[in-house]
């Protein structure tokens, strides 16, 4: 929830095409708009348009502290919910969210 998807923090890879060239595109740049974006394409097509052989990843620093909650709810809008005021109360520490059925 906090850091977004992993797809979103790739900054850039390695990966060898089915023709056997090796692609390097491991700028590290947050933002370029020279052209298609090659890695997320790469990485959508789940191995059908090449091999991903390296990634630079943005990596946040970690917490200073970490808090843990487990919560039993009888209803799944029970959950909806109590989601809804935890993201708005909790908007800048909420890192995680999971559910048990």
């Amino acid at each position: 929830v906090r850091y977004g998807s992993l797809r979103g923090n790739i900054l850039g890879m390695e990966a060898v095409l089915p023709d056997g060239t090796i692609l390097d595109n491991l700028s590290t740049l947050r933002k370029d708009n020279t052209g298609y974006d090659v890695k997320q394409l790469l990485i959508g097509s789940e191995g059908t348009l090449g091999i991903i052989t390296k990634l630079a990843i943005l990596t946040p620093r970690l917490a200073t502290s970490t808090n843990v909650a487990l919560l039993g709810l009888k209803s799944f809008e029970d959950v909806l919910l109590v989601l809804g005021r935890v993201r708005s109360s909790l908007v800048d520490i909420l890192s995680a969210v999971e559910f048990l059925d």
